[in-house]
């Protein structure tokens, strides 16, 4: 007599195929979250440098809506941060005075938004002068010029402070 010897099929998964199917899964999935957490922090950082850039033009329009206080603006710097303290407080306080003259209306504006909005912001301002020709030389004169400058860290992406520099004619 003769034995029959039939293989049968196997039917399901081994322990095996499942612990790399698995494994495969976890990685995708572990590869997929670092995905999203890192565009949410380049989401942050690129919302940063909006409101830097919107920031920086805001003040942009008010020197030209005062021009002819446009040389005081040169006045915004570090000491102003300093005096905004977190933006809640110094000049920033919802009791504080408020300046006689537009230009410090401004500039007290300006960096307490800039301070509420921006981490660790900082800025300043430099404001040139028109100048016409030397020894009424023919020519046109020289337009002046307005330069501002707002830094922030940026501690989401790249540990560094960011700076966004524009320069524009009165």
């Amino acid at each position: 007599m003769k034995v029959r010897t039939s293989i049968r099929r196997m039917s399901g998964f081994s322990l095996i195929e499942v612990m790399i199917a698995v494994v495969l899964v976890s990685v995708g999935l572990l590869g997929m979250a670092l995905l999203q957490s890192t565009a949410l922090r380049a989401g942050q950082s690129s919302s940063d440098r909006t409101t830097a850039t919107m920031l920086t033009y805001q003040l942009l329009d008010m020197v030209r809506a005062n021009r002819r206080q446009a040389a005081s603006y040169n006045l915004i710097g570090e000491a102003a941060f300093t005096a905004a303290g977190d933006g809640r407080t110094g000049a920033c306080a919802p009791n504080a005075v408020a300046p006689s003259l537009q230009w410090q209306a401004d500039r007290d504006m300006w960096v307490c938004s800039a301070v509420r909005s921006l981490p660790e912001a900082r800025g300043s301002v430099r404001v040139t002068a028109a100048t016409a020709p030397a020894g009424g030389a023919a020519g046109a004169p020289t337009a002046g010029q307005i330069t501002v400058t707002i830094s922030w860290l940026d501690n989401r992406v790249t540990e560094t402070r960011e700076t966004f520099v524009v320069t524009t004619g009165l």
